[in-house]
């Protein structure tokens, strides 16, 4: 048994360490918990009625509220942190690879292990299928949010479509990012709307509709020069109306990754604010792997970009 018992980032980071936990349970056929997971998981089918984040979901499914899940977390965490469970640390200098790990027969034979850190990644960024991919749509089924979530995408994506031919979703993260990394991946509101404009060119003669997602409030004046509406300014709902959108725009940060993955949706990472976006540009999730130079350090490529 797996258990991720440190919390490591925000959504995005969550989702994609949890998803690369489920495609190594898949493979060697495992069971996940993932009690770091719990402030997040009453928006998704698979984990809102499951008290420790469980995969196979069909584990420990008993519904579980806010204070009940942070209680089972604080304990695991501690048994973690004081070695009375068995753990393995991932750092930024020794990420996780599970291929080397000399455990994993143990593993299948009924121990336990805990997880803290964040570079897991296990057949993601190799030459063969990635396991992410693999187990993409079981993933996804996992990961699908609830009916109320869905229900409020859906209707603003209704009109997003409304009168367009494509759909670019961009996604404005400021607030936390003036002090990320110092400020590296920080672009004005105006640089955002110079990265549009470049992006309407790659589309002439086609009725082009920007949905505008943004983690702080933005002034819908500065935008009138473009086709645009505004996403409803809710975690969860603006992630997946990024999925719905043909394409996605947004600086490195694993919340744009997660949606260019559940959608299968190219997405367009600015690290240079001042360069004209390519249609080629525009990258997959299963082709992630040739953005990093996986022969050199690619935990090193992967954690500037999205920690």
């Amino acid at each position: 048994m797996l258990i991720i018992s440190a919390k490591s980032g925000q959504l995005g980071n969550r989702l994609l360490l949890f998803a690369n936990f489920i495609a190594l349970a898949i493979e060697n056929n495992l069971t996940v918990l993932n009690p770091a997971f719990e402030e997040y998981a009453e928006f998704f089918v698979g984990t809102a009625s499951n008290l420790l984040c469980c995969y196979p979901p069909q584990y420990f499914t008993v519904p579980g509220n806010k204070f009940i899940r942070s209680k089972y977390f604080k304990l695991i965490n501690n048994l973690s942190k004081k070695n009375i469970l068995k753990t393995q640390e991932i750092t930024r200098e020794k990420p996780f690879n599970w291929v080397k790990y000399r455990d994993i027969e143990t593993l299948k034979h009924g121990s336990i292990v805990c997880f803290q850190g964040w570079i897991f990644r296990d057949g993601w960024f190799v030459e063969d299928v990635p396991k992410l991919h693999k187990y993409a749509d079981k993933i996804r089924a996992y990961f699908r949010l609830l009916e109320q979530y869905t229900i409020n995408v859906e209707n603003l994506i209704l009109n997003v479509k409304n009168n367009a031919d494509i759909i670019i979703g961009v996604h404005i993260r400021q607030g936390d990012y003036a002090q990320h990394q110092n400020g590296r991946y920080f672009y004005k509101t105006e640089q955002y709307l110079e990265v549009m404009n470049s992006a309407v060119k790659l589309f002439e003669g086609k009725k082009i509709k920007f949905l505008i997602c943004s983690n702080i409030p933005q002034s819908s004046s500065l935008f009138d020069r473009f086709n645009c509406i505004f996403a409803n300014g809710h975690l969860i709902e603006d992630m997946y109306a990024l999925a719905e959108c043909d394409y996605i725009i947004g600086p490195p940060s694993s919340y744009t990754m997660w949606a260019s993955f559940y959608g299968e949706k190219p997405l367009y990472m600015i690290r240079d604010v001042s360069q004209a976006i390519n249609l080629k540009d525009f990258v997959h999730f299963y082709e992630w792997q040739g953005i990093f130079n996986y022969r050199d350090n690619w935990s090193e490529s992967f954690w500037e970009w999205t920690h």
